[in-house]
């Protein structure tokens, strides 16, 4: 792994993503916070932290609305990616335990 991907596995966290994610389908700080339950402060300072390191702004905000930028959008795209590819792994282990919790009650009870 190079020394660029090592640092964005570093500062970028897939649960940043997803609040990107939602926060590109709701439009709203609100509703994007309580998708991902968390609160509106917690989703802000993430989506502010990711801008910052990725050094472009990812959504214009105002008192009235919020609106994903065009980098916004390509990062979407590529968030997308990654957070499926994540719950793609995820899911594989899952079902992996899944088949050592069968195994294991199938051995104890024979």
């Amino acid at each position: 792994m190079g020394a660029e991907a090592g640092d964005f596995a570093t500062h970028v966290s897939i649960k940043a993503l997803r609040y990107l994610i939602a926060l590109a389908e709701c439009l709203n700080f609100s509703r994007a916070a309580n998708r991902c339950a968390v609160t509106q402060p917690t989703l802000s300072i993430q989506l502010r932290k990711l801008e910052d390191y990725l050094g472009v702004k990812l959504f214009e905000r105002n008192r009235t609305r919020v609106v994903i930028t065009g980098d916004g959008e390509k990062v979407l795209r590529l968030a997308r990616i990654v957070v499926g590819a994540a719950d793609e792994i995820l899911g594989i282990r899952r079902t992996r335990m899944r088949e050592k919790f069968v195994h294991h009650a199938e051995t104890n009870t024979a």
